[in-house]
């Protein structure tokens, strides 16, 4: 029981600041949207995740892991459907630059957001995830 919680604030927090951080990641009805989705997200990697990894797991293993992301975007995408108020939307990065630092402006598609967004949950939640350990 203390684990779902767990799993349940940790994804309800990585929706949250993923809303923040990717301009494509909408989410609409406020807190009630987060909550219903962090559950369902959970439910997601607790009970289909495994299943794809398993069933993909010999073209994971001929890609060295990278086909990892197809996976984390295929979740993301159910997440999409079980959970209407979650969108992901092509959308333009206006670029960054501190100190000589320079990232260009980006323009992304849908399945450029669809990567992006699966990346930034996917990181917010693993350091979380070490956090908590």
């Amino acid at each position: 029981m203390k684990g779902l919680l767990r799993v349940f604030l940790i994804n309800l927090f990585t929706l949250w600041l993923t809303a923040q951080a990717v301009a494509g990641f909408k989410v609409q009805n406020g807190w009630e949207t987060y909550i219903f989705g962090a559950a369902v997200l959970g439910l997601i990697l607790i009970f289909i995740k495994p299943l794809l990894k398993l069933l993909f797991l010999p073209i994971n293993f001929l890609t060295l892991g990278i086909f990892s992301w197809v996976i984390n975007v295929a979740i993301l995408y159910l997440l999409t459907i079980f959970v209407p108020q979650i969108r992901i939307l092509p959308f333009q990065f206006s670029g960054f630059s501190y100190q000589g630092f320079n990232i260009p402006a980006l323009s992304f598609g849908l399945f450029q957001s669809f990567l992006v967004t699966s990346f930034v949950i996917s990181l917010i939640s693993n350091f979380l995830t070490w956090l908590y350990r």
